[in-house]
């Protein structure tokens, strides 16, 4: 399963949490505008402090501080490193919700969405796409 995380601080602590495999992650797609990883380290630091005041969902925020913060940093230096952290408000003129087609309540879409259908054909093509997906790994 390949995912789209849509918050950097609820993607770091749900990997943490191990509820998500950070090789599961084809990228974060975060609202922050962080000019280089130094930065980005700063942002984490706050998160794993305070939290995120700007948050919808507080509680995406609220297990970070139970993982030692060099364990969480090294989780995003290798996601950035990896080029898994997008951050649109560096190439936009405002810093707003990038992902206006979704709620905010989501925090993981997988590439390959589940079908909306119960029609067996959809079923079945769906389920050897998973299939192979899991062989490819």
């Amino acid at each position: 399963m390949m995912l789209i995380g849509t918050s950097l601080g609820g993607c770091l602590q749900s990997i943490m949490c191990g509820e998500v495999s950070k090789d599961d992650v084809l990228v974060i797609i975060t609202r922050t505008s962080a000019k280089d990883l130094g930065e980005l380290i700063q942002v984490v630091t706050s998160y794993h402090k305070e939290g995120n005041a700007w948050a919808s969902i507080k509680t995406n925020y609220s297990r970070l501080q139970e993982f030692e913060l060099s364990k969480v940093i090294d989780l995003l230096w290798e996601l950035y490193h990896a080029g898994k952290i997008h951050q649109p408000a560096l190439f936009m003129e405002h810093s707003g919700f990038v992902h206006p087609e979704l709620t905010r309540e989501q925090l993981w879409l997988e590439v390959a969405p589940v079908p909306t259908t119960q029609h067996p054909t959809v079923i079945d093509a769906y389920s050897k796409y998973k299939m192979l997906a899991t062989l490819m790994k």
